[in-house]
């Protein structure tokens, strides 16, 4: 689905079809797990969003943590127990890891926003129709000034810019590593096009790695 762009520089477009909101789809474009692993189910994941904002950050971890857990895991949000105004050293890190009971750490970050401009309506005008009521005396001309005042005042140019037909692609990479070996298990680039907002577009994405990794037997 396309929409017709009138804006800046966004990370998400805003798109409406009918007056109807549409389904967001979030699809995997590849993805890699680690024969060594092909038994292991993580019983709790640590999820981490790599985010600019804070605010953005708990809003993802949040999400994705609530999509495991509907899937049948079990997640927690990294903000919650790793400090967002300083950087854990290694030991630092694993401690916390440790304490909390986590075998898998989730971590996920934006790869790219891509836009693609493939089609331009020119602008285009119609006439709509329309009424004014002019008062006057009897005679000639009398209410809209004649039969073509009449006829003149019924319709009125209206005038629609031109736009270019615009899609919106967002990538992430998302990848689970064992907290015992510190290895990579499995990883994945996902890809989500035309999101109606940020909100839909964090719940697609969410959702999806959630299942991706039930499918792939990493979590219970």
């Amino acid at each position: 689905m396309k929409t017709k762009i009138h804006f800046g520089a966004l990370c998400v477009c805003l798109l409406a079809l009918g007056g109807c909101k549409t389904t967001t789809v979030t699809s995997f474009s590849q993805s890699y797990q680690n024969p060594g692993y092909g038994d292991t189910v993580f019983k709790r994941v640590l999820v981490i969003g790599v985010a600019q904002d804070a605010a953005g950050r708990e809003a993802f971890e949040d999400a994705l943590a609530s999509a495991i857990a509907s899937e049948g895991g079990t997640a927690a949000p990294s903000y919650t127990v790793l400090p967002n105004d300083e950087k854990l050293s290694e030991d630092e890190l694993h401690a916390v890891i440790e304490r909390d009971g986590v075998d898998g750490v989730l971590v996920t970050r934006l790869l790219s926003v891509d836009k693609e401009t493939e089609n331009y309506t020119p602008p285009t005008k119609h006439l709509n129709a329309q009424t004014r009521y002019y008062p006057g005396g009897w005679g000639y001309g009398y209410g809209y000034g004649g039969y073509y005042g009449f006829y003149g005042t019924t319709f009125a140019e209206v005038h629609s810019p031109g736009y270019f037909d615009t899609s919106t692609t967002l990538k992430l990479e998302t990848s689970l590593y064992s907290v015992a070996t510190n290895e990579l298990v499995w990883t994945g680039q996902s890809e989500t096009i035309d999101p109606d907002s940020i909100d839909d577009a964090r719940e697609s994405i969410t959702k999806a790695v959630a299942k991706k990794l039930k499918d792939q037997g990493l979590i219970p």
